[in-house]
């Protein structure tokens, strides 16, 4: 079955198999960041709402969970842009608990952690992963490029606020490298020092392996990426394992790459591998894919990349 509001499961580079929640509408965000794979937001806001019924979302949800098998490792509530912009978010993810005791975890860019209420609501959560990609109001209008409103003093504060009062989960931080803008020891020791503050409880450094919103965001290079985890102290790359992923039996493996694809630009050679991996031939379905009006094949990095036209969704996360 097909849901308005939740998808997956589909395989994340942090959560293992996540079932996602959309509770916000495509590409609608407060950031509309250099380097997301989503491309330039279409919606700039900052003004949360409940953009959809909470009640439809947790009787898609219940479903779903019905019909997930195995359960996946986690539920994520991340959507096609920024989660916390959903007015009910709290109320969400206290309803979705209701329905499972799988972990619950958030997606944020942590704009809006410096709102009490939006602390609030992801205290309830079992894990908040949050971007953090600068350590200067400079840079972070430079990478992010937030919406009018977001003042990055405030959205720090918000961070370790958030990660010092009572709360039910983990604080997880993510910083995305990008080659000569915020990879060089100065700004990687600036941001340490707000970590060290923010102590959470895991720190990611990633740089893009997707093609990004502009192309003069480039990736760092592998060493790169070693020492920036070693300045940050002890951080981690978040790459993750497409061979420990399936495709459920009885399901369209088209419409499975289809909602990975929308959700994550998706490697070729990682198609064909999830396809081996469940016992499917893939040049038909990889074929059926290329002639699918709803994506585009686009090359990057070296990589094959299935991404969704514009105009059919997406996630960030």
């Amino acid at each position: 079955m097909r849901y308005r509001y939740v998808y997956g499961p589909i395989p994340s580079r942090r959560l293992g198999r996540s079932l996602g929640i959309s509770p916000i509408p495509d590409k609608t965000c407060n950031f509309s960041c250099i380097y997301c794979m989503l491309g330039r937001t279409d919606h700039l806001t900052g003004e949360r709402q409940e953009f959809f019924a909470l009640e439809d979302i947790l009787a898609e949800l219940k479903d779903a969970l019905s019909h997930t098998s195995p359960p996946p490792d986690h539920v994520s509530i991340v959507g096609n842009g920024e989660p916390t912009l959903y007015l009910r978010l709290g109320e969400l993810i206290q309803g979705a608990r209701g329905l499972t005791s799988i972990p619950i975890a958030v997606i944020t860019n942590g704009a809006l952690l410096s709102e009490p209420a939006v602390r609030t609501a992801l205290a309830e959560a079992d894990i908040v992963l949050t971007s953090f990609n600068a350590p200067t109001e400079e840079l972070f209008r430079r990478i992010d490029r937030p919406c009018p409103g977001i003042a990055f003093e405030a959205m720090k504060q918000g961070l370790v606020d958030f990660a010092h009062m009572p709360r039910r989960g983990q604080v997880w931080v993510e910083m995305m490298l990008l080659e000569g803008i915020n990879d060089s020891p100065e700004t990687l020791d600036q941001t340490r020092w707000v970590l060290q503050e923010v102590r959470p409880d895991r720190v990611f450094v990633d740089t893009p392996i997707r093609p990004p919103a502009e192309s003069f965001a480039h990736p760092v290079t592998p060493d790169a990426l070693v020492l920036a985890e070693r300045a940050l102290g002890g951080a981690q790359s978040s790459g993750f394992n497409f061979g420990a992923f399936t495709i459920a039996t009885g399901t369209d493996p088209l419409e499975t790459l289809a909602e990975v694809c929308k959700r994550h630009p998706m490697r070729e050679d990682q198609a064909t591998l999830l396809l081996v991996n469940s016992g499917i031939d893939p040049l038909p379905v990889l074929d059926a894919l290329r002639a699918d009006a709803r994506f585009r094949v686009e090359h990057y990095g070296g990589q094959t990349f299935f991404l969704v036209r514009e105009g059919n969704g997406g996630s960030v996360g």
